[in-house]
């Protein structure tokens, strides 16, 4: 399973650094980034996806208190989240 995730950041840089140091979080929560994409077109819109080990895991971390640290550390000001499972 994967998980891809839009966020609109005030500042990708600033977005970039907070989302390298979460790294240990994320490998917690199950979750291994397997490609970081950045709109061509908009400069503050990533894409970011995601291998999912435990939907639960991946679940309660994005629910948690830490995603919403890192929103708020990292200015994300939208995000969007799909779970998607390969066919």
């Amino acid at each position: 399973m994967q998980l891809f995730c839009r966020h609109d950041v005030s500042d990708f840089a600033a977005w970039k650094q907070v989302f390298d140091g979460d790294a240990e979080a994320r490998r917690n929560a199950g979750l291994t980034v397997l490609q970081i994409w950045r709109d061509a077109d908009s400069k503050t819109r990533v894409f970011v996806l995601y291998d999912v080990n435990l939907r639960e895991k991946a679940e309660a971390f994005l629910k948690g208190g830490q995603a919403s640290l890192h929103a708020e550390r990292a200015g994300i000001t939208g995000t969007e989240v799909h779970f998607l499972e390969t066919l």
